[in-house]
């Protein structure tokens, strides 16, 4: 009974805060000035043994990441978009087309907003766009050590396209 009204809890903040939130493009001079580090990612970070940043390899690629995806928008035409609540980045996201596909290249949300259907919000936002640019699914890819992300991709309706090394390629027609 006591687990029940605290779910019911979480979906009423949830929905609250989903009406407030925002997608707005990047403007190409705060692609440098968005700190990634502030999201800090975790491995293990659901079973309490958290481990910051999971390896020295990882926290290099978060430092260099702003600079990379300032790369990938300016020269490679992907689009960067902030999910905000008032003033604060609760979220990113780096999407793509493909011929027929719209790609989720990365999507992120800050530690003090998660669980609160902030990647809930941007999954239906993406859905949304494809489905207005005539794409006929959307793809993503997830690595194999994120399990939250995994299944809220597979509620969500996505389904394993492929398998890679460290990853899956995880695709939805829409």
């Amino acid at each position: 009974m006591e687990k029940e009204a605290q779910a019911n809890r979480g979906d009423v903040i949830s929905k609250n805060i989903q009406r407030h939130l925002r997608v707005e493009p990047v403007k190409k001079s705060a692609h440098l000035l968005f700190n990634l580090l502030e999201f800090t990612f975790f491995n293990n970070s659901e079973n309490g043994s958290a481990r910051p940043f999971g390896n020295s390899r990882l926290l290099a690629f978060l430092i260099i990441a702003p600079y990379v995806v300032f790369c990938e928008v300016m020269f490679f035409r992907r689009k960067r978009l902030f999910v905000k609540l008032k003033n604060h980045v609760a979220g990113t996201l780096v999407v793509h087309e493909e011929s027929n596909a719209l790609y989720v290249k990365s999507l992120a949300v800050a530690p003090g907003f998660r669980r609160l259907g902030v990647a809930t919000f941007i999954l239906t936002y993406v859905e949304r766009s494809a489905k207005i640019i005539g794409k006929k699914s959307i793809e993503l890819s997830v690595l194999k050590s994120n399990f939250p992300a995994q299944r809220l991709y597979r509620r969500f309706g996505f389904a394993q396209k492929e398998q890679k090394r460290r990853s899956f390629v995880l695709t939805k027609r829409v």
